[in-house]
């Protein structure tokens, strides 16, 4: 498993270009080792079925950039996400599951762009020992993932969310339910799996205020 630092920016007007993404990083003192832009088209819009919206603030672009090692400050890294019309978020993120991505491609599938608040009453501990001890290989075993990684957000930009989870799935799961979970065509063991996921989503976040969204994303650098 892998861990890092990460900057997160979240589009919810304009996404910006490749180009633009690119430069925008360039001012980052800390060493870059990846860069990923993902937004909102026709390729992701197939997946609309999994769409939850309920407090009305979906983004339509994601840009990740990982970092080398911890920033000394957030600030530099907020101006990025401002600069480029975006809100942003400062993580320290966790790859149990790398997504096979390599510089200039696009991944087949869809990009899942899970943006929470925690469960009422959960302080920062319980947080992440809820999220990253017990619910992960729930989250790996119920679902067919080809990438999952977990951002536990330290400084939130407007609107504030306390994690953002970026799970990748094939393009046939982005219209079947049966691509999506693990076991898909045992229609018993299939529903087993998404009682056991949504009992262990609702231990650490509310999906009352969890905006998910699908996007097509491509890697930068």
């Amino acid at each position: 498993m892998t861990a890092t630092n990460r900057l997160i920016v979240l589009f919810f007007e304009q996404v910006p270009n490749n180009d633009e993404a690119i430069a925008a990083c360039a001012t980052i003192e800390h060493e870059v080792k990846k860069i990923t832009l993902a937004r909102r088209d026709k390729h992701s819009e197939r997946a609309s079925m999994w769409t939850r919206d309920p407090i009305d603030c979906l983004p339509n672009g994601r840009l990740a950039i990982d970092l080398s090692v911890a920033p000394t400050s957030h600030e530099a890294l907020k101006a990025i996400g401002e600069n480029l019309g975006g809100a942003s978020y400062c993580c320290f993120g966790r790859t149990p599951l790398e997504p096979t991505l390599s510089v200039g491609g696009t991944f087949p599938g869809t990009l899942q762009l899970c943006c929470f608040r925690r469960k009422e009453g959960l302080n920062d501990a319980a947080l992440e020992d809820l999220w990253f001890t017990h619910h992960t290989s729930v989250a790996l075993s119920t679902q067919q993932s080809f990438g999952y990684r977990q951002n536990r957000v330290l400084e939130s930009g407007s609107p504030y969310f306390d994690g953002i989870v970026e799970e990748y799935f094939s393009e046939a799961a982005a219209t079947d339910m049966t691509a999506f979970f693990a076991d898909g065509h045992d229609e018993t063991r299939m529903w087993q799996h998404i009682e056991a996921l949504t009992k262990s989503s609702e231990s650490f976040l509310d999906l009352n205020k969890s905006e998910v969204i699908h996007l097509t994303d491509t890697r930068l650098r």
